[in-house]
């Protein structure tokens, strides 16, 4: 079941407030996970939604069984507790976006949703948590990096493997020059750790990013390689699964 990201400027500095808004007991879920079309035909499922922010860069994951960006957005535009947060955060974004309405607020949903450079999500397991990195890009490298993968073998680097069975899928996003590593897991989040000290570390399995990175030399010891991870994780400030909310 694939992953969608959008993505959108926010001011630096204000994460519990971002917290606040998107709690439990403040943000308001949405009537229903079930998608449907103009007609009341149903074509799909929300099964999970992740937020995430680090610096001017908030990330909101959507975990979904294939229904496709045009109907998430419309779902998603004519949800209460969506405009109530849309609301509640215009004092912290960077960027002014006109959501009231529903058609404005799909409008920007597919301005900010970002690229899928490769993903590996063969099957159908919720996940527990998501962990996101966000991976520093050199200037312009983010319009280089996408034409490059869309001439070069679609198949994602970083795969599932049997030695790490708690990872459930990985996904690699991108928006101008904000690159986002995704992955969800139905274990520990230290099994995220783990699977990509082995797989990108050890495996190398990212190395064909390294020309498009800020300044990124590649770690050359395992504990180098994790103090990288925790500087690259994104703070989660949300989490709704269909296992249930943190």
């Amino acid at each position: 079941m694939p992953l969608d990201a959008v993505t959108y400027r926010v001011v630096p500095g204000h994460e519990e407030e971002l917290t606040e808004v998107f709690s439990p007991h403040n943000f308001t879920r949405v009537d229903s996970p079930v998608i449907k079309d103009s007609s009341g035909e149903t074509i799909g499922m929300l099964l999970g939604t992740g937020l995430f922010v680090q610096g001017d860069t908030m990330v909101r994951v959507i975990h979904h069984d294939g229904a496709g960006a045009a109907q998430i957005a419309r779902h998603m535009s004519v949800q209460k507790g969506v405009h109530e947060a849309e609301r509640a955060i215009l004092p912290y974004l960077a960027e002014r976006r006109d959501t009231e309405t529903p058609e404005g607020f799909r409008e920007h949903f597919h301005r900010s949703l970002m690229t899928v450079l490769e993903q590996h999500s063969p099957d159908e397991r919720p996940a527990a948590g998501t962990v996101a990195l966000r991976y520093p890009l050199r200037r312009g490298a983010g319009a280089e990096l996408s034409a490059a993968r869309a001439t070069a073998n679609r198949r994602a680097s970083l795969r599932l493997s049997e030695e790490h069975p708690t990872i459930v899928r990985t996904a690699l996003f991108l928006h101008n020059d904000t690159l986002v590593r995704v992955v969800q897991y139905d274990g520990h989040p230290y099994d995220v750790v783990g699977y990509l000290t082995d797989r990108c570390f050890g495996d190398d399995a990212e190395a064909w990013l390294v020309p498009y990175l800020d300044g990124t030399e590649r770690p050359g010891h395992p504990d180098a390689y994790l103090a990288l991870v925790h500087q690259q994780a994104m703070l989660s400030i949300a989490h709704m699964s269909v296992l249930g909310v943190d």
